[in-house]
């Protein structure tokens, strides 16, 4: 059986708050023995139960992509704390070289706070659509090499942030993205309002 720190692909590496620099969560990619070749077709299991709080279909840069949140409520009594997420949040606005439209706001103070994870560069557009409640472990999708991929791998992001939040997509740096997605992008990269987890500090702790 394959130790999950040897799937990583391209590996945790958090640009300076409010810049969109790479790389923001972790690639995890099956390859051919011997070689650095990946291969498309492995299953993505949710990593954690929760509701569907986004999904983007065919958009730049995170092609065909999921997004779930679990409340503290539904995560057992402890498990933040093992993220080890700095407390409080450190505040910070988006680089101004980001187009991050203004205008639009969506993203109130939302009582509670929750864990958000995103699973990227799916092979096919989510069957799940955003309210659905996802099981963990349940399959959500197959790894691919959709959006900003140059060979097949799943892209993990994890952050803590405000609680009920959904996005209907997000997209950016592609002339296809309309306003609402670019500033769904900049709500959840680089304003601040969701805090960044290293990914494979969750997957330990579930492993």
């Amino acid at each position: 059986m394959e130790r999950l720190p040897d799937l990583v692909s391209n590996p945790f590496n958090p640009p300076s708050p409010g810049s969109d620099d790479p790389h923001q969560g972790v690639d995890l990619a099956d390859r051919l023995p011997g070689s650095q070749v990946a291969l498309s077709g492995r299953a993505v299991n949710a990593i954690l139960a929760g509701r569907v709080a986004g999904v983007i279909r065919d958009r730049f840069p995170y092609g065909n992509a999921l997004l779930v949140e679990s409340t503290f409520d539904e995560l057992p009594e402890g498990f933040i704390q093992s993220l080890r997420i700095a407390t409080p949040a450190p505040a910070f606005s988006p680089d101004p070289a980001l187009t991050c439209p203004s205008v639009l706001g969506k993203i109130g103070v939302n009582d509670g706070r929750s864990l958000y994870v995103l699973y990227a560069h799916l092979l096919n557009e989510p069957e799940l659509i955003v309210g659905e409640s996802v099981a963990c472990g349940q399959r959500i999708g197959v790894v691919g090499e959709s959006g900003n991929a140059l060979n097949p791998h799943l892209h993990v992001e994890v952050r803590l942030g405000p609680a009920g939040v959904s996005f209907e997509s997000m997209a950016h740096y592609d002339n296809r993205a309309t306003l609402e997605e670019m500033d769904a992008y900049c709500t959840w990269r680089v304003r601040g309002i969701f805090q960044l987890v290293d990914p494979m500090i969750l997957l330990a702790v579930r492993h």
